[in-house]
C-alpha cells in the first residue's frame, strides 16, 4: 500500500532542528516525508536543482510549509516556467506579492507549484515573524517602512518579501489557514488535529453519500412502482397505450413544443411525419451549436434564420436522444399520436417548471470552441460544436440501437473510423454475428443529422432483412 507523501518546504539553516523533528514525526505516522536536504528529491543533472524540487512537488499528496527568519535562495527564472504566475494572482486578494515575481525564493516557488496543482498546503509561521508581520501591516504604507528593523527577520531587505508572501497565503479564497509555532510540538499538535479532522470528514461524507444513494434508489423504485400501478389501473387497452406513450415521449414532446414560437401551431408540428432535420427546418432552425454556461455545464443553442436563437436546458448529447425518440414517435398511428400529444400538453399546463428552451431576440454571439468529445463527456472548455466528431456518430447510433424496439435488446458493438460506421450485431441465441458497414460524409454545413437519419434507415432495413434470412434458414424444410 502506497504511503502518503508529504513535501516539507522551508529554509534549511534556521529551521534545521524542527525539520529533523518533523521528519521523525511524519515517518512515525507511517507517512513518507520528502525533503531536499535528505536526498528525497531526484536531482536531474539536465536541469537546475530548483526545477527538480518543483517537479517533485507534483508527486506529493500534501505540502507542509514552515516560514522562519530567512528568505532563502532566490529561485532561478527558468524553474518558474512551469508555473502560471498570473493565474495564481486571481486566487488571492493580495497583489503585491505577485507583482514582485522577480523575487521569489525556492521555498515560495514550491508552495506556488502546490497551489497550482491544488495540493493542500499546511502553513506554519514562526510566532516572532507573525508579531513582526503585524507591525509591518500597520506601517507598510509609511515612507519609513524600509528603515524599520524587524528582530525576527535575519536580513531586513528580505522582510517585505516574507511578509507579503504571508499576506498572499492568508488572503487566498481557499486553503488559507496559517498557524503560529514557537516549538515543534505546536506543529505536531496542529497537523495531527487537522489530518484527524480531514479523515473524520471523509468517513462522514462517505456515509452520507451511501445514505443519499439508497434514498435515490428507493425514490426510483417508488416512481417505477407508481408507474406500474397507474398503468395497471387502466383497463382500456387504448388508454393504456396512450399512458405508456405519454411517459416515454413526454420530454421529447415538451421540448419540441418549446421550439414552436406560435403556441397555436404546436400540435400540428408534433403531428408531423417529417424527418428530424426537416422538422428543424420547418421551425426555421438553420444551425445548432453548443456553449458552456457559467456553471460549467454545456447547453445546446438553436440559431434561427433571422439570427435570433433558442438556448436549451439540455446539452447536444440529450438532443441526439430526443431526435431518436422523434424518429419512433413520427411513425405512430395518427389517433394514438394525437392522444399522447394532448395528454402531455394538457399535463404541462398544470405544472410549474422552468422552460426547456428560452428564445432570445438578439443575434447569437460566438463563444469559444469545444470538441464533440468534451460535449458528450460534459467535460472540457467552453465552446462551439458543429457535430463533426466520430464520438457523436457512435453515441447517436448506440442510442438508436438501445431504444429501437425492432432490435429487441440485442447485443451490439459500434465502431466509427475514417468516415466509416461499422455495427456488429450479435444473435439472440446461437449463430454468427452480423456486420454492417456504412460510409458517411460530413456536409459543408457540418450538420450530420441527415446522414444519421439515412444510416439509421439503412441499418433498420438491413437488420430486418438479416433476421428474415435467419428465420428462413431455421424454418423446417418441406
Amino acid at each position: 500500500m502506497a504511503s502518503l507523501k508529504i513535501f516539507v518546504s522551508s529554509t534549511c539553516y534556521d529551521l534545521q532542528a524542527i525539520r529533523g523533528q518533523l521528519r521523525t514525526a511524519l515517518s512515525g505516522m507511517g507517512y513518507e516525508p520528502v525533503m531536499s536536504d535528505h536526498s528525497d528529491v531526484i536531482f536531474d543533472p539536465r536541469v537546475h536543482t530548483h526545477t527538480s524540487c518543483l517537479r517533485e512537488v507534483q508527486n506529493c499528496d500534501m505540502l507542509v510549509l514552515m516560514i522562519g527568519s530567512r528568505f532563502g535562495g532566490t529561485v532561478v527564472p527558468k524553474a518558474l516556467d512551469s508555473i502560471d504566475i498570473s493565474s495564481l494572482a486571481e486566487l488571492s486578494r493580495s497583489d503585491r506579492f505577485i507583482d514582485e515575481s522577480n523575487k521569489f525564493s525556492i521555498t515560495q516557488a514550491e508552495v506556488l507549484q502546490a497551489i497550482k496543482l491544488r495540493i493542500p498546503v499546511f502553513a506554519f509561521v514562526d510566532a516572532g515573524v507573525m508579531r513582526d508581520h503585524l507591525t509591518y501591516e500597520k506601517n507598510k504604507k509609511k515612507p519609513i517602512i524600509n528603515q524599520i528593523e524587524f528582530s525576527s527577520i535575519e536580513k531586513n531587505e528580505t522582510a517585505s518579501y516574507i511578509f507579503e508572501f504571508i499576506n498572499f497565503l492568508r488572503l487566498r479564497s481557499e486553503n488559507n489557514g496559517i498557524y503560529e509555532f514557537s516549538r515543534f510540538e505546536d506543529i505536531d499538535h496542529q497537523l495531527k488535529r487537522q489530518w484527524g479532522g480531514l479523515f473524520q470528514r471523509l468517513l462522514l461524507e462517505q456515509r452520507s453519500k451511501e445514505i443519499e444513494g439508497r434514498r435515490i434508489d428507493n425514490l426510483s423504485s417508488q416512481i417505477a412502482d407508481l408507474k406500474a400501478a397507474v398503468l395497471g389501473s387502466i383497463s382500456n387497452s387504448e388508454l393504456k397505450e396512450t399512458a405508456k406513450g405519454a411517459i416515454r415521449f413526454r420530454r421529447m414532446i415538451e421540448f419540441i413544443a418549446s421550439l414552436v414560437r406560435n403556441p397555436g401551431s404546436q400540435k400540428n408540428t408534433l403531428k408531423s411525419t417529417l424527418a428530424w432535420d426537416d422538422l428543424l427546418k420547418s421551425l426555421d432552425i438553420v444551425e445548432m451549436r453548443s456553449e458552456r454556461n457559467k456553471y460549467g455545464s454545456t447547453t445546446a443553442i438553436f440559431i434561427l434564420d433571422d439570427s435570433t436563437f433558442f438556448r436549451a436546458r439540455y446539452p447536444l448529447s440529450i438532443i441526439s436522444k430526443i431526435a431518436n425518440e422523434w424518429q419512433d414517435f413520427r411513425n405512430i398511428a395518427d389517433d394514438a399520436k394525437t392522444a399522447i400529444i394532448d395528454a402531455v400538453l394538457d399535463s404541462r399546463e398544470n405544472r410549474v417548471a422552468p422552460p426547456l428552451v428560452r428564445h432570445f431576440s438578439e443575434p447569437y454571439t460566438e463563444t469559444q470552441q469545444v470538441s464533440a468529445e468534451d460535449e458528450f463527456e460534459d467535460e472540457g472548455r467552453p465552446a462551439q460544436i458543429l457535430l463533426t466528431e466520430e464520438k457523436f456518430i457512435e453515441d447517436s447510433i448506440k442510442n438508436f440501437l438501445t431504444s429501437g424496439t425492432e432490435f429487441r435488446n440485442r447485443r451490439f458493438m459500434v465502431e466509427v473510423e475514417d468516415h466509416t460506421l461499422r455495427v456488429l450485431l450479435f444473435p439472440e441465441k446461437e449463430g454468427n454475428s452480423v456486420t454492417f458497414d456504412y460510409n458517411y460524409t460530413t456536409p459543408q454545413d457540418n450538420n450530420l443529422f441527415p446522414e444519421l437519419e439515412r444510416i439509421k434507415e439503412l441499418l433498420r432495413r438491413d437488420v430486418i432483412a438479416s433476421d428474415k434470412i435467419v428465420d428462413t434458414k431455421n424454418s423446417p424444410s418441406d
